[in-house]
């Protein structure tokens, strides 16, 4: 059974320094799965290699994912062009651009559900998606398909026995992984060595993600009412070599 409990991620009043710790480990963590590649294998099928690619990322947080799924899409050879949207913007980021790719932060608080108009393009979502409740996760999908506009999904949870066990080795992996963090600030060692808390935090967010995440089954629940002949939606579940559960996902595009 889903339970929507709290993250502090999610909280408006969590300090802003914090909540960037946490999201510059998590692209962290990211970084060194399979993840971003295994996304970009699943989303490339729906890409064409004529032009340059526009992609609109939703709850980018402090970018999260996206800037190794690009990577990835590039070794592909996908130009794209990245903007960075979040209810609470990161205006402080700086991204790398080469002649595959390039990316910006849009400057302004973007409600995931009603994306403006002034930002066209593939719509992304990668490890967010379970932080909406079920009739905001309907509205985003919604947007999208009365806009007509592509939305790919990703989630880098599952709620399952092997996954909601998994979690209790954030903490090790927080402690191990800290390091790593480029560009590491104070407020993440201070945090993590010395006065161990983000070690928790991260703990019980990720605990409380793979027990939010939507199953296969919920996310084409969502669509059911969403169907149209000028429109198709498939979901389905990424296998991880070598962990015992996969990943949901959920795509959409104008057919």
């Amino acid at each position: 059974m889903r339970l929507h409990l709290f993250e502090w991620e999610d909280q408006a009043w969590f300090p802003a320094s914090l909540r960037a710790a946490m999201t510059s480990y998590l692209v962290t963590d990211y970084g060194i799965t399979p993840l971003p590649r295994l996304w970009a294998d699943c989303l490339s099928r729906f890409l064409s290699r004529d032009g340059v690619i526009e992609i609109v990322d939703l709850g980018s947080g402090s970018g999260g994912p996206v800037e190794n799924v690009v990577k990835e899409l590039a070794g592909r050879g996908f130009k794209t062009r990245v903007t960075l949207t979040d209810l609470y913007p990161n205006e402080g980021l700086q991204f790398k651009t080469d002649a595959a790719s390039s990316m910006r932060y849009w400057p302004e608080p973007v409600d995931a559900a009603r994306v403006p108009a002034a930002l066209p393009g593939i719509r992304t979502m990668f490890a967010s998606f379970h932080h909406f409740r079920p009739q905001l996760a309907r509205g985003i999908l919604r947007d999208a398909f009365e806009q007509g506009c592509p939305i790919c999904i990703f989630e880098g949870t599952s709620r399952t026995p092997a996954a909601i066990a998994s979690a209790l080795l954030i903490p090790l992996f927080v402690l191990l992984l800290t390091p790593l963090v480029r560009p590491v600030s104070s407020v993440q060692i201070l945090f993590t060595y010395l006065l161990p808390i983000l070690p928790l935090l991260i703990f019980w967010d990720g605990l409380v993600s793979q027990i939010r995440t939507y199953s296969v089954h919920e996310l084409a629940e969502f669509t059911r009412e969403l169907q149209s002949s000028r429109y198709r939606w498939e979901t389905g579940l990424i296998e991880i070599p070598r962990l015992p559960a996969g990943v949901p996902y959920l795509i959409g595009w104008p057919a």
